[in-house]
């Protein structure tokens, strides 16, 4: 059933590695938790102050603008210690420094992950946020919440992760996927933080326009929620005549406007003319600009003189330079079939075209995607009953993309559902629920790939069987 392809981001959506310390504290058996048991969690070692840890401090400490005080105490400039978070970033030399988080507002780092679906009913992890957790070091991360921080730096993303996140959020909010597109012509240009709003503005009108006639009723209220909010931020920008009928007319909102507070010299006449507040397209744009960022399809500018202290700087701004990385995502998508689901089709030879410039591979055979089939299932496999294909799917996509090899989620479920149609192994393929590939679940045996290799040539010579 299709789903709603928006999701209502909020201002402190910003570093996705705050989602991965979020998975690493829960239970992967999906215990519930208290709030205040998982911010606990968070908030320590995230947002102690980074002088509290030695090593740490000695490789960052000369990079956050520092300096001492009567040769004794260390004082920031903006009078606020720096945080572990703050350091890792500069540690770990992240493309942003941006966050909007501290240790009294860690329980927002919940929210997030609930609203993206990583945090369940009765703060249970989600199977996707269980997915992410696989990804992580196991060890490394369990010796980060102890309070270890040199083990861990959870704002760094490896190849999977990067790839992980990338294919989750275009999942449930189309507009990431296209504003990758849009800014693909502009790439080397610096946006300031309008003109990112209104890149921003047009791909939600596109994304809502062509969700309208496929609006299940579950999700009528929030489609319509996200119509007004839409309606509202072209308001905001000046754009309104962009914004097409798409539910009977919009209820627009008048902006808010507000007078600033600056006067002549002498303290008389009248306030400067009133200006717009943008609140709800930063909103909706810079959330999503930041995590492009962590992503690679953007970058920050330097500063004029391009060292060290300018970067740092730079990277703390609201300004963006698309990456060539949009350009090539762009180029790749262009001959595809837009009719078929894109995550499922085509999204591992889009991203490995985009990342490490691999512009063609021959069909990969059953074997090979039993194999990595096989690799995934015995990491992620339930301790019993049946799993899921998709997350199955999902993780062995991804360990195909960490060794260059393009695997697509739609290969692993043409071969299940071929030995499923075909009966061919029915000693070490189990199946229940549909044959969709976010229906079906799947239990595999030991000798599933010699199975699979003995059954090669039926396998590989009955492509479209059951299609």
């Amino acid at each position: 059933m299709p789903r709603l392809p928006w999701t209502k981001f909020q201002d402190f959506y910003l570093r996705l590695g705050f989602l991965k310390v979020l998975v690493a504290a829960l239970s992967p058996q999906r215990r519930s938790a208290m709030n205040d048991a998982i911010v606990r969690r968070l908030a320590i070692p995230l947002f102690d102050s980074a002088t509290q840890h030695r090593e740490l401090w000695a490789r960052v400490g000369d990079q956050m603008f520092w300096h001492r005080d009567d040769g004794r105490a260390l004082v920031e400039k903006t009078q606020k210690r720096p945080t572990v978070a703050e350091a890792l970033l500069v540690d770990g030399d992240c493309p942003s420094l941006l966050f909007a988080m501290t240790g009294p507002t860690a329980y927002k780092i919940i929210d997030w992950a609930r609203n993206v679906e990583f945090l369940g009913r009765a703060n249970q992890i989600t199977e996707r946020g269980l997915l992410l957790r696989h990804l992580l070091p196991e060890v490394a991360m369990d010796n980060f919440l102890r309070g270890n921080v040199d083990a861990w730096n959870p704002f760094t993303l490896s190849i999977s992760e990067r790839a992980f996140f990338l294919f989750h959020l275009i999942e449930i909010d189309e507009v990431m996927l296209e504003l990758i597109g849009d800014l693909a012509p502009m790439t080397g240009d610096t946006l300031e933080s309008h003109d990112a709003a209104k890149v921003t503005c047009s791909a939600l009108i596109r994304v809502l326009t062509r969700a309208k006639s496929t609006v299940q009723p579950r999700d009528i209220l929030a489609f319509r929620t996200a119509c007004e909010l839409t309606g509202t931020i072209a308001e905001e920008l000046d754009m309104a005549g962009q914004v097409t009928d798409l539910v009977g007319g919009l209820r627009r909102r008048a902006p808010k406007v507000r007078p600033t507070a600056k006067r002549g010299l002498t303290g008389g006449g009248t306030p400067r003319a009133l200006r717009r507040t943008t609140k709800n397209s930063d909103h909706q744009t810079i959330p999503r600009f930041e995590q492009l960022v962590d992503l690679g399809f953007l970058k920050k500018p330097d500063g004029p003189s391009a060292g060290r202290e300018e970067t740092l700087a730079g990277r703390r701004r609201w300004r963006y330079i698309p990456t060539a990385a949009c350009r090539r995502w762009s180029t790749a998508r262009a001959p595809m079939d837009r009719e078929k689901p894109f995550r499922w089709h085509y999204f591992a030879a889009t991203y490995l075209v985009t990342f490490t410039g691999q512009t063609s591979q021959a069909p990969v055979e059953a074997t090979t995607v039993a194999r990595y089939l096989w690799k995934a299932y015995e990491r992620i496999k339930r301790p019993a009953g049946l799993n899921p294909l998709d997350s199955v799917a999902l993780f062995g996509m991804l360990e195909a993309l960490t060794d260059g090899i393009a695997i697509e989620m739609a290969d692993f479920h043409r071969l299940m559902l071929k030995i499923k149609l075909l009966g061919a192994l029915p000693e070490h393929a189990f199946f229940a629920s549909g044959n969709e590939l976010d229906q079906m679940f799947i239990q595999l045996k030991p000798g599933f790939i010699e199975q699979v290799e003995k059954n090669e040539r039926t396998l590989s010579t009955t492509e479209n069987a059951g299609a």
